[in-house]
């Protein structure tokens, strides 16, 4: 039960954007609550009371870093910058894009951003997706 449970901890890590976009995305006005931190760049958790105590505050305190689901952030930069992200799969294997949120309007993708891709693709969704999030913090 117990190794049960640490795998499931370290699967649910990927879920959440690493250190430097978290730090990025602070800087970039994000304070929306998060179920886990980083503290000296280690992810920890934390409880749902904490969570509603703090109600999005975390994110001010000195020693620690919010830290939100790849979803959260790709929703801030939509109700923020109206910029939505996107990854999808072709035969090859996976690619980004950008475009304005309303309209449509086509502004990145990861041919044009120049990535050293396998094939002109990414091998994985999750590299495809950590792409698309570092260049709309670019962007912004």
């Amino acid at each position: 039960m117990l190794n049960k449970h640490l795998n499931y901890k370290i699967n649910m890590k990927n879920n959440f954007i690493p250190y430097a976009e978290a730090l990025a995305l602070k800087e970039l006005g994000f304070d929306g609550e998060c179920l886990v931190y980083y503290n000296k760049k280690e992810l920890f958790s934390f409880n749902q009371t904490c969570n509603e105590k703090l109600k999005g505050h975390f994110i001010k305190m000195s020693n620690r870093l919010c830290t939100p689901l790849y979803q959260q952030a790709f929703k801030f930069f939509r109700d923020k910058y109206n910029l939505l992200g996107n990854v999808y799969s072709n035969a090859s294997g996976y690619l980004w894009e950008i475009h304005d949120d309303k309209g449509g309007t086509h502004r990145f993708d990861s041919e044009y951003y120049g990535d050293e891709l396998e094939s002109g693709t990414f091998t994985t969704y999750e590299k495809a997706e950590l792409a698309c999030l570092q260049k709309l913090i670019e962007v912004c």
